[in-house]
């Protein structure tokens, strides 16, 4: 119990700076060089537009595992989030998963968030409650949750985040210090916010155990 109130007072002050940055920055670009064991794979991003209360999220993974010259394993991904006050509106992706294309729709209506996905030509429909949070990761309030929407197939994956502390990370050339949470359960990724409430790193394994880690440029 310890543990979650000095998470969500932590998370609350990083989301306190983000409404702050927002506020002041109508437009931002994130991005990142994707890492597995320390050498490049690959590049994420994220460009979010603020127009008051509403906000609009462009993300794009593009990742290649090459061994030998040979590709091995490539990711390729983009979304597009519309929030208003603090709420997800909509969410539209498109994923190519080592040759597995994936899709998903996203809306919010009548209280809940209807999510209709398609794997291999197999539709699905599922729900979120109206306050879920997808795992498109740039939004510090993920912190907080119990359940976070996968952004790949609308399947709702239930976490635990734990709060590690501050700690000092290489983001953008410089040391910073961010805030350090540990999600675990049905993802895992630790991620880091700086004091403005920025994604300045990510690191999670891969199915191989490898380390990948999202660098902020």
């Amino acid at each position: 119990m310890t543990m979650f109130l000095r998470s969500a007072a932590a998370a609350g002050a990083v989301l306190m700076s983000v409404a702050s940055f927002d506020a002041q920055a109508a437009s931002k670009t994130l991005e990142y060089t994707v890492l597995r064991d320390g050498k490049p794979i690959g590049t994420h991003a994220y460009t979010i537009d603020t127009n008051g209360a509403d906000t609009q999220v462009q993300v794009s993974t593009d990742i290649q595992v090459k061994v030998l010259f040979i590709t091995a394993y490539k990711f390729k991904h983009n979304s597009q989030e519309v929030w208003s006050n603090g709420r997800l509106v909509s969410l539209k992706s498109t994923t190519d998963d080592d040759g597995t294309d994936k899709a998903l729709t996203a809306k919010a209506e009548d209280g809940k968030i209807t999510l209709d996905s398609m794997v291999k030509g197999q539709d699905r429909r599922q729900f979120a409650a109206a306050a879920a949070i997808p795992a498109s990761l740039w939004n510090p309030a993920i912190v907080t949750q119990t359940a976070i929407v996968n952004t790949l197939d609308g399947k709702l994956m239930k976490v635990k985040v734990a709060n590690v502390g501050s700690e000092q990370v290489d983001a953008g050339g410089a040391k910073v210090t961010a805030h350090h949470y540990k999600i675990s359960g049905e993802l895992t990724r630790d991620l880091w916010f700086d004091d403005a409430g920025r994604l300045v790193r990510v690191s999670f394994p891969d199915k191989t155990s490898t380390e990948i880690v999202y660098a902020l440029n």
